[in-house]
This record gives C-alpha cells, structure tokens and sequence, in this order.
C-alpha cells in the first residue's frame, strides 16, 4: 500500500527545509515540490456550488440531473492519483507544497492515500510575515497578514480529519532551537531508522531555514521590535491575533505564550 508523506503549511514556515531533511537525509523520493493535489480543493468547490442549482438537478431530462455530485468528485480523486502513481511509484515518497489550498485538501487526500502521513510545518506570525516580505514584496502587507491566518486557520480545520498517529505540527524555531528532537519525532512518526535520523539531524543543523534564501536567525523579536508602523501592528492584530493565540503565540520575544511551549 501507498504510504506517502505530505508536507504542508504556510510559505515562509520551513517546509523547505524538511522536505531537503527527509528527502536527502531519510532518502525518500520527491519532488522538490508538488502543487498537483492543491488543485484539487479550488475544483470540488466549484462542483459544489454548481449543484446547488436545484433547478437542473430536479429535470431527469437534464444530463446533471443524472450524474451525482459525489461520483464526479470521486473521479476527480482517481484522476489525480493516477497522476502521481505515474510520477512516484515508490511505496514511500514525499509531496512538499505549502499554501491553503494544500492543506484544504488534506480530507481529499486522506481519500486517496488512507495510510498517509502529514507534516505541519508552522511559524509564529511575526516571524513568518517578515520572512514573506523580504521574499515576496509585492504582495501588500495586509495581504501576508491574510495569507498567514487563513492557513492557519485552515490546518485547525483539516486537523480534525486526521488520528494523533498520522500527523505532526513541526514549528520552524525549534528545528533550529532543537534539531535532535525534531528528527526523533520526525523519526516516530515515519518509522525512520537511527541512520536517518542522524542523517536529518545533521540537515537541520547545516543547513538551516531557509535554504534555498535568506537563513532564518535564532533571534525572535516583540512585535513593537519589527519596525512595523503603528497601521501594520493593527492590521497584524485585526487578522492574526485570535489565531496566533490558538497556536500559543506570543507578541513579545518570548515566541510562545506562557505555558504553551
């Protein structure tokens, strides 16, 4: 059976990073990234909202009226599997593909791929947002703040398809923080050998977040710290706050809330 690894989060969160570890420390096949499965969310909401028409669904002389919601979406799910059974066809192998629409697909996926696992990669959002503006600054601030909390937001929904034994949150200060006890749990949760394991530990602490960019600094910063103007603080708040809260995030360069972490 199929037993594929899924790394998920927020751009800017060390998704990188873990792929590269268990890609060339655990040996496991994969692309750099994916961005197949995500496309798959954006198309079973368009399904869904053309059959709430029911004015065509209750014509037997209309075609849709005679094809159901759930076999057109249960081909959509078979489609995209024989793709990636085309590409990978190794028992274990790895997709890596950050973004919302990713982690909206996890309930699709775990259809798909019942024996899956996922990996969470996460990041407080103060780090994260100043990380995605030195990297993509074209977007607005406020528009980061946004991408941020919806896929955060989106996780704690996904989260709740998933058993505790098939998935772990992975939050990027602590692979540079703790590096040995990321891969052991790394380790746990994909049946890695000691080997591996070593080998992924030795990644983490190499390479360091981000790779492929700027390197991510140990140091955390009071969001008054950021050189946000008094504007970008209230827009940070007005979109993140209540969500950095249920992640146990701080606004002081603590990083976590106390008695979170």
């Amino acid at each position: 059976m199929t037993k594929p690894i899924f790394i998920l989060g927020s751009p800017r969160s060390g998704t990188s990073i873990i792929g590269l570890a268990l890609r060339n420390g655990a040996g496991i096949v994969g692309y750099n990234e994916g961005h197949i499965l995500s496309i798959i969310p954006p198309l079973i909401e368009t399904i869904t909202n053309h059959y709430k028409d029911k004015n065509i669904l209750k014509h037997s002389a209309f075609a849709i009226a005679n094809v159901s919601q759930d076999s057109i979406e249960s081909e959509i799910i078979n489609f995209f599997k024989a793709q990636y059974s085309a590409l990978l066809s190794h028992e274990v192998w790895l997709d890596k593909t950050p973004g919302e629409q990713m982690i909206k697909a996890v309930p699709f996926i775990l259809k798909m791929y019942p024996e899956a696992r996922f990996i969470f990669a996460k990041r407080r959002g103060i780090e994260n947002i100043i990380s995605r503006l030195k990297k993509f600054p074209k977007p607005s601030f406020e528009s980061h703040c946004i991408m941020w909390k919806s896929c955060m937001e989106c996780w704690l929904e996904s989260q709740q398809y998933l058993s505790e034994n098939i998935y772990i949150e992975v939050d990027q200060i602590e692979i540079l923080r703790q590096p040995q006890l990321v891969s052991e749990s790394l380790a746990v949760l994909l049946g890695l050998n000691g080997s591996q394991t070593t080998k992924i530990e030795h990644i983490f602490k190499n390479k360091k977040p981000e790779y492929t960019g700027v390197n991510e600094s140990l140091h955390t910063r009071a969001i008054q710290e950021t050189g946000w103007t008094d504007k970008e603080i209230a827009i940070f708040r007005k979109h993140c706050e209540e969500v950095s809260k249920k992640f146990g995030y701080s606004e002081s360069s603590s990083y976590f809330l106390e008695n979170t972490n």
